[in-house]
């Protein structure tokens, strides 16, 4: 049929086989000029749909204005204003309940206290000049507090920053009746050789505040990434005006450099006699300076007013309780002994301040002797930081700690 079909049409038998063949080539090709025109249409559609480096910025900062416009408030700090709302809330609870006194006739005192800033006064944090690292208004950790017993109007006031260094008050109540801007402030070791504070102790017995003995304990204990470490204890004779750096115990084998000082405590019933308690911090172990790295932690005590310390004897019955961190110390008059606190440990007493051993009641549950081994410590001792505080005249205490993480 095909033959007869070509013969009709003139076309010789030999032209079946020549020129068929070249169909599905001419098939092929056009097949791949439609196949690489489809291609280059979706190029085309994706180079257009693909966003420019300046849509892709434009479109970052509209994410994160979206994401700041319910995270932030226009017209000032958030904090500030929440500062505010929070004073506001205050003074309006404390009014209602002096009209709820008054409906009911009572005359008792509110129990509503309300607190007054005392400052300093925040800094700003940009330190680049850029905006690099701009947190705004700051005013860092505060450490310790101290109030001058020798002075009984309570305007003497001494607080320490975690790396801001030491500043006094003696208006300290003028923020009650003004504001805390008329709190005057000054620092005290801006010539020394650190600023980073962890404890401050004034001296007790003393009837002249301008005479006062100050002692500073340096370097930050709060387990931070950024707690910086100290270079020993800052004794002050005469209420701040010139500092003497104590670097080491008496026997000058155990360096204070790199490790700070949580807190420090006098005694009452002696004045001149004095404990510290140590730990580390985290920037003198990583840059090497607590070395060795827990061996000269623990409690030191003084017998001369701080002018030269020891390192105390803590035990657990007769086995010699392995070295480290002591978080905190206090002294309680109505029983007349120290108590402290030590990481992995627990908690400890002492009569004379030398020689400590393990209290039989431990705070809490799972301090036990066999979870909180004498030597070696153990880190399954659920104590990893601990305070304790002492009501002022009585032998009531409190206490509490953190488990490890």
């Amino acid at each position: 049929m095909r033959r007869a079909l070509r013969q009709l049409q003139g076309k010789p038998d030999h032209w079946d086989r020549k020129h068929e063949r070249g169909r599905p080539r001419l098939h092929w090709l056009v097949l791949c000029l439609l196949l690489l025109g489809l291609v280059g249409s979706v190029k085309s559609a994706f180079s257009q749909s693909k966003p420019t480096e300046r849509e892709a910025h434009e479109r970052r900062v509209l994410r994160e204005q979206s994401f700041l416009r319910g995270r932030s408030s226009p017209g000032a700090v958030g904090a500030a204003q929440r500062y505010r709302a929070y004073l506001q809330k205050m003074r309006m609870r404390t009014s209602g309940l002096a009209r709820a006194q008054n409906v009911e006739g009572d005359s008792s005192p509110s129990s509503v206290v309300v607190w007054s800033p005392l400052g300093p006064a925040p800094l700003a944090s940009d330190a680049s000049g850029v905006g690099e690292y701009d947190y705004g208004w700051v005013s860092g950790r505060a450490t310790a507090v101290a109030i001058d017993p020798a002075d009984p109007t309570g305007n003497t006031l001494y607080i320490g920053g975690a790396y801001g260094g030491v500043w006094k008050s003696t208006n300290a109540t003028q923020a009650v009746t003004k504001t805390s801007s008329s709190v005057i402030w000054t620092a005290l070791i801006d010539n020394q050789p650190t600023l980073a504070v962890g404890a401050i102790a004034i001296q007790p017995g003393n009837t002249n505040a301008s005479n006062s003995l100050i002692l500073v304990g340096t370097g930050e204990t709060n387990s931070s990434a950024d707690s910086y470490y100290g270079l020993g204890i800052l004794r002050s004779p005469d209420a701040g005006a010139t500092w003497t750096l104590i670097p080491s115990d008496t026997s000058g084998t155990r360096s204070f450099a790199g490790m700070g000082f949580s807190k420090i405590a006098f005694s009452s019933s002696s004045p001149n006699l004095a404990l510290a308690a140590t730990a580390g911090a985290a920037e003198g172990i990583i840059e090497g300076l607590a070395d060795p790295l827990t061996a000269n932690l623990g409690l030191y005590y003084s017998e001369d007013s701080g002018n030269s310390w020891n390192y105390a004897n803590v035990s657990d019955s007769t086995v010699t309780t392995a070295p480290g961190s002591a978080s905190s110390v206090v002294y309680n008059a109505g029983t007349g002994q120290f108590f402290a606190a030590l990481r992995y440990h627990g908690f400890y007493s002492s009569s004379d301040g030398i020689h400590w051993t393990r209290m039989a009641s431990q705070p809490g549950g799972g301090l036990s002797a066999s979870a909180c081994p004498a030597n070696p410590s153990s880190s399954s001792c659920p104590i990893y930081r601990g305070e304790i505080a002492v009501v002022p005249g009585r032998k009531e205490m409190y206490a509490w700690y953190q488990r490890p993480s």
